[in-house]
């Protein structure tokens, strides 16, 4: 038997090292910002994103918003479309926040300024988003993937704000498939992030055409505003986490709020837990369904959402299979 080039099993070797390298590396992706600041004193809206400005969503609101493309082959093209939501970007709904649905980290809105219309940002390697695109089990040919970063869909807007956005978000979103090739939609959220992902599922699923297309929904604590009845929440009993008596969640009526339409396919990883210390706002709880399924975990509503304890430490590997883990092996499921 001829004996192999120690040379060529040595470039053998490295060809499989760097691409286990590449597998594990965090991602580069480019993120717009829907209405930027071309000059001193002049913004312009981008012109990829005209749903907001066509739904008169305040400038202020449009500002901060920001939304990536990691995959876009084309509306013709698009057989999976995929949406991954962060939650509320602190307090305010503007400074930045790490998340592990969509993999950004906290300084993701750093030095945006005069001239940046769009600029690149990073996934991490383990996040649920990162572990998607690395699954195998999609194609950048046939796959259109958004991460938003910034969705502005916070809590304390008002109610005809949030209407406003859900319109924008579902049009620009759906604008990048045609409902007669599309095989599956799969919208992932976490906390603010979800409920935004639950009332694009609704729109969707009002939409004609669209509302035949299967619909997946993975959501971590999602939040809703129960003081604006979101998600038929208003005058709901709550669910107490069943392996934390301190925790508690909000009972949603998914069934009034889906009347109607044709279900989506829902999975909620839950933990009841405040969302602010001393604060009574908490996810969402709802009955057990056919179409809709949920976990209960007993972890502090950051740390699932962000996979760690504080920003800017590793993903604990404990706070990851409690929440995206579950997420991913769903979505996997199902295809």
């Amino acid at each position: 038997m001829k004996k192999r080039n120690p040379l060529w099993l040595l470039m053998v070797m490295l060809m499989f090292v760097v691409s286990d390298i590449a597998l594990c590396a965090d991602k580069s992706i480019n993120v717009d910002r829907v209405r930027w600041k071309k000059s001193v004193f002049v913004w312009k809206d981008h012109p990829d994103y005209p749903e907001w400005s066509n739904e008169g969503i305040w400038t202020e609101y449009r500002k901060n918003t920001y939304i990536g493309r990691y995959w876009n082959p084309g509306v013709s093209n698009a057989r999976t479309m995929i949406l991954l939501i962060p939650g509320q970007q602190g307090s305010s709904g503007s400074s930045g926040c790490s998340n592990c649905v969509t993999g950004q980290d906290s300084s993701w809105d750093d030095s945006w300024g005069k001239g940046d219309r769009t600029k690149a940002a990073y996934l991490k390697s383990q996040s649920l988003a990162s572990r998607l695109i690395d699954s195998g089990q999609f194609s950048a040919s046939n796959t259109f993937l958004g991460v938003v970063f910034n969705s502005n869909f916070n809590w304390e807007n008002t109610s005809s704000a949030k209407i406003k956005a859900e319109k924008a978000f579902t049009n620009w979103f759906l604008k990048h498939g045609d409902y007669s090739k599309v095989d599956r939609i799969i919208l992932l959220g976490s906390s603010r992030g979800g409920a935004l992902a639950m009332r694009m599922s609704k729109k969707i699923k009002q939409q004609t055409g669209w509302n035949n297309v299967p619909v997946y929904v993975g959501l971590i604590d999602a939040v809703p505003n129960t003081l604006q009845d979101e998600l038929e929440t208003a005058g709901q009993p709550s669910c107490q986490n069943p392996l934390n008596s301190a925790y508690y969640a909000r009972r949603a009526d998914l069934a009034t709020f889906y009347s109607g339409l044709n279900k989506p396919n829902i999975k909620h990883v839950v933990t009841g837990a405040p969302v602010i210390l001393g604060a009574a706002v908490h996810g969402f709880c709802a009955d057990s369904t056919s179409w809709y399924s949920q976990t209960w975990e007993n972890l502090q509503h950051t740390d699932i959402g962000r996979c760690n304890s504080s920003e800017g430490a590793p993903y604990n590997a404990n706070f990851m299979e409690a929440g995206i883990g579950r997420l991913y092996d769903w979505v996997i499921g199902n295809l």
